[in-house]
């Protein structure tokens, strides 16, 4: 029975993340390079999915760390989308290459993001950086335009969520 508890006991300490602070999640933004292949490429609305995407991702793992998302909060993180390409035509590039194929045609896809953490004064805590495309077409998700990107934004949001994980343990190691 003792053995019972404690196992029960050990599985509610493990399934409980450890209290956090609040984070505040700010909007993505784009770097001025990958701005200009949005601008002229593959359509400004996708941003909107990109960011939507990062934001769930973030939350997600955030929140799995034991973070509560605020508006204001002693942590901030800002994120910054260096590099993206779609693993299907976008909208627009299908409405300026007739010839793509929104359903058959497909390619190699990715990301790569940045994450600042900062503190409340706006002073560093770290940094995440992530990049990955797919290297081979054969292996590519391609299920959606965004889909290797997509993979790139989940993997770029667990690290960042470990960088929390971290931040959190380190503050309250010293406090």
């Amino acid at each position: 029975m003792r053995l019972l508890v404690a196992l029960a006991a050990l599985a509610v300490a493990y399934a409980a993340p450890a209290a956090a602070d609040p984070v505040a999640l700010r909007p993505m933004t784009v770097d001025a390079k990958l701005q200009e292949k949005f601008d002229e490429d593959y359509g400004a609305r996708e941003i909107a999915v990109l960011q939507s995407l990062v934001t769930r991702a973030l939350t997600r793992e955030l929140t799995a760390a034991g973070a509560t998302i605020a508006d204001a909060a002693p942590v901030t993180v800002e994120t910054t989308l260096l590099d993206a390409k779609p693993s299907r035509p976008t909208m627009q590039q299908t409405i300026d290459t007739p010839g793509l194929d929104a359903l058959r045609s497909i390619s190699i896809g990715g990301a790569e993001l940045r994450a600042r953490l900062l503190d409340a004064n706006g002073a560093p805590l770290g940094e995440v950086t992530y990049e990955w495309f797919e290297t081979d077409l054969r292996f590519s998700l391609a299920n959606g335009t965004w889909s290797d990107a997509q993979r790139a934004i989940r993997r770029f949001a667990d690290k960042v969520g470990d960088a929390y994980r971290a931040k959190a343990g380190a503050a309250a190691a010293g406090s």
